[in-house]
């Protein structure tokens, strides 16, 4: 009896041994296809990351992309009117875009020989005077309208475009505002003091400050003579 009990325990804690195994067994499975799950959820977000990156990496050089091609279609856009206006084929506007502390930042420049064979660059404000800064300002006005995303519509409107141009510019300015107008299909409504101007109009009025009232009346086109 006494081996028989002994062959029992034996059996009793084999299979006590057994069962206690197969536990163990089963819960490595388990963390092993847990380890799996996460590893396969990591490698996702690696591939995550680096598609991120490459997102990132493409926008930074489609914003660089847009930037350069607006900043083509500004300068075309403006030297256009200042040889147009001016009748100096030489005379060219440029625009410069440096990185400064982490933000795009542009200086204008126009470029002109006057003249001569060596090209100088000076700020709009100190070349040939106050009327290249008002050709530059309505061109650069009329550019950044056209090249905005997304459109915007309507009338572009204007008080005294060309208050510094001199008089012998005067009707370059106009016949630059109408080919602008029919250009961009946009109607022009201008304030001004300008004979030129104001001949340039499809529609001028005349407003008349008498008695301290104002008096508005077509201009005849017997006065645009």
């Amino acid at each position: 009896m006494t081996n028989g009990t002994d062959f029992s325990r034996i059996d009793l804690a084999v299979a006590s041994l057994r069962d206690h195994y197969n536990r163990r067994r089963g819960e490595q499975d388990a963390v092993l296809r847990k380890k799996k799950t996460v590893e396969d959820r990591l490698e996702e977000k690696r591939h995550d990351i680096d598609k991120l990156q490459q997102v990132k990496i493409l926008l930074q050089e489609s914003a660089v992309f847009a930037r350069e091609q607006a900043r083509r279609q500004i300068e075309t856009m403006v030297t256009n009117a200042l040889q147009f206006i001016f009748g100096d084929r030489d005379m060219e506007f440029r625009v410069t875009i440096d990185e400064v502390r982490g933000r795009a930042e542009g200086e204008f420049l126009v470029v002109s020989s006057y003249g001569g064979e060596i090209p100088v660059e000076t700020r709009p404000q100190d070349a040939r005077g106050g009327g290249v800064v008002d050709v530059i300002s309505l061109a650069l006005r009329a550019a950044l309208l056209h090249a905005n995303k997304p459109k915007l519509d309507g009338p572009i409107i204007l008080d005294e475009p060309a208050k510094h141009v001199s008089d012998e510019y005067s009707r370059q300015v106009a016949e630059f505002l109408k080919q602008l107008s029919t250009a961009f299909g946009r109607q022009i409504i201008m304030v001004t003091h300008n004979q030129h101007l104001a001949n340039t109009g499809d529609t001028s009025y005349i407003v008349e400050m008498r008695s301290g009232k104002s008096y508005v009346r077509v201009f005849q086109a017997i006065e645009q003579a």
